[in-house]
């Protein structure tokens, strides 16, 4: 299950990245808003295996849950064209301080894990 974790830093790591970073991350006919929650969707659901095998403190949990609610939010109420708007901004800091409780670094996501 380490893969399984690796991907869950990988994504958290793309969704903290400015939009312009993420849109470098993919090839030009990639509909990146689209790519980058499928990304994080796809990895939500392994979120309760690794928590099971205690990977994630009660605080960085209840912060991949705060992702998920912004992100859901956010996905109902805005545009997606604007993915560089404040509350896709806000989802992005939330992103980086999950980083941080997760004692990971925050960087240019590894995309072989994406």
């Amino acid at each position: 299950m380490a893969e399984n974790y690796v991907k869950t830093i990988e994504t958290l790591r793309l969704l903290s990245s400015s939009y312009e970073d993420q849109v470098r991350c993919f090839p030009d006919f990639a509909d990146v808003p689209d790519e980058v929650i499928s990304s994080f969707e796809t990895v939500f659901l392994l979120i309760p295996s690794l928590i099971e095998e205690e990977r994630f403190s009660f605080k960085s949990i209840a912060s991949i849950l705060r992702i998920y609610n912004k992100m859901q939010w956010s996905l109902r109420n805005l545009d997606l064209d604007d993915f560089s708007s404040t509350e896709w901004n806000e989802l992005r800091e939330i992103s980086k301080n999950t980083l941080r409780l997760l004692d990971e670094v925050i960087q240019k996501p590894d995309m072989k894990y994406i």
